[in-house]
């Protein structure tokens, strides 16, 4: 995992790679997009094999709402991305799998680990889409 920061003093952004060398042993970036966050973000690796037998790349990162100044709290999107697989090492791909906005407001210095408080409902989401995604390969669609 790769973090590189750029930008002014009280916000700037942090942009992310995760790089694995390729069959051409050039590092390749596994994230299918851009990740690129503020710095009242926060991000993790989880493991859930309900999800994924890969690790699981979540962040959260801050919503600009009416009436806040930098560090009033605010509500967050959470972003969820999930490793698929192909055939060819070297075309494994870090997706987007989910994405929301909480409900809660939370203070960003106050509750340095706002993704604990919302861990149940984004491996909640994140179960319910794989067992979608199994149901239609089988050919059971729920």
């Amino acid at each position: 995992m790769f973090s590189a920061h750029s930008g002014g003093v009280s916000g700037f952004a942090i942009h992310f790679a995760l790089l694995r060398p390729d069959v051409d042993r050039k590092l390749t970036d596994l994230f299918s997009e851009p990740i690129e966050l503020s710095n009242q973000s926060q991000h993790a690796f989880w493991k859930d094999p309900a999800v994924s037998p890969h690790p699981i790349f979540v962040t959260a990162d801050f919503v600009w709402g009416p009436n806040e100044a930098h560090y009033s709290p605010h509500r967050y999107t959470i972003s969820a991305y999930t490793l698929q697989d192909s055939d060819s090492l070297d075309t494994d791909e870090y997706f987007l799998d989910d994405r929301y906005m909480t409900v809660r407001e939370y203070d960003s210095i106050e509750t340095p680990d706002l993704l604990v408080f919302e861990r149940q409902e984004i491996l909640g989401r994140l179960r319910r889409r794989a067992a979608y995604e199994r149901a239609q390969k089988s050919g059971h669609p729920k």
